[in-house]
C-alpha cells in the first residue's frame, strides 16, 4: 500500500502548507477558476493553480504567472520539485459536492491533499495540515457540510513507478 510517507516530497508540502492560509484568504476572486468538469460537482469548486500540468488546457482562465508571483515559494518548489505536475489550492464552499466520479491521470502519480482549513464538519477522516493520498482514477466524492470554504493544498506527484490500481487507500471509507 503506497502512503504518504513514501512521498520525498511530503516533508516540503507539509512545511508549505500552514503558511499559505492567510495570503489565499486575500487572493482576489479573480485569480480563482472553476473546475472545469461542472457536471461532476454543485455549488462551488473552484482552484487557484500554480501548475496545472497535462490540464493547462482545461484552465484557460487560470493565470498561473500571476499566482506564481503572490506565492514565490509555490515558484521555489516547482523548481526544486520536478516530480510535481498540478500543484495549487482548492477552495469547496459551505453546500457545495463533488459527486462521484473517477478522473484520468498518468498511472505514475498520485494525488495529495492537505487541508489548510477545514469547512468544520468535516469526519476524522480529515485533520488539518494532515496529507491524504487519492488515486483519482478510484471512484471518488466529497462534500462541504461546514459553515467555512475548505481549502486544501494540491499536488498530483510523479512517485517514480507505475502505482497500481487499488495501491492507495480508498478516498471514501
Amino acid at each position: 500500500m503506497l502512503t504518504a510517507s513514501d512521498l520525498p516530497i511530503l516533508p516540503d508540502l507539509l512545511a508549505l502548507a500552514p503558511t499559505l492560509l492567510p495570503r489565499v484568504l486575500e487572493t482576489p476572486a479573480s485569480a480563482w477558476v472553476p473546475m472545469p468538469a461542472t457536471t461532476m460537482y454543485r455549488g462551488d469548486w473552484v482552484a487557484l493553480l500554480f501548475s496545472a500540468g497535462p490540464w493547462a488546457r482545461e484552465f484557460p482562465a487560470a493565470n498561473i504567472a500571476a499566482n506564481l508571483e503572490r506565492f514565490p515559494e509555490a515558484v521555489a518548489l516547482l523548481a526544486s520539485r520536478p516530480e510535481l505536475s498540478v500543484f495549487g489550492v482548492l477552495r469547496l464552499a459551505p453546500g457545495a459536492e463533488l459527486l462521484p466520479h473517477r478522473d484520468k491521470r498518468a498511472d505514475e502519480e498520485v494525488r495529495v491533499h492537505i487541508p489548510i482549513q477545514l469547512g468544520g464538519a468535516e469526519g476524522p477522516e480529515w485533520a488539518l495540515h494532515a496529507p491524504r493520498l487519492l488515486d483519482i482514477r478510484s471512484l471518488h466524492h466529497s462534500a462541504n457540510h461546514g459553515s467555512l470554504p475548505r481549502y486544501t493544498l494540491v499536488a498530483d506527484v510523479n512517485v517514480g513507478r507505475v502505482v497500481a490500481e487499488g495501491e492507495v487507500a480508498g478516498w471514501n471509507p
